[in-house]
């Protein structure tokens, strides 16, 4: 039985919203290890239960690319 670690940040967020990967599948993981602010902060819309087009939209109206 393994242990599933994902490192995410700023470029995979963005890349997967781009593709319409859903962030359910980026954050399905036994452990998140955030690199920096912005994906800590994207992590935070989504435990809130914002869905991904409106984390997309929030990214854009907050200039936070």
């Amino acid at each position: 039985m393994g242990f599933n670690k994902r490192f995410v940040d700023k470029e995979i967020i963005i890349e997967s919203l781009d593709n319409d990967w859903p962030l359910s599948k980026l954050f399905s993981s036994d452990a998140l290890i955030f690199l920096d602010n912005f994906s800590t902060k994207i992590y935070e819309y989504y435990a809130k239960g914002i869905e991904d087009n409106e984390i997309k939209n929030l990214i854009d109206d907050e200039k936070l690319r």
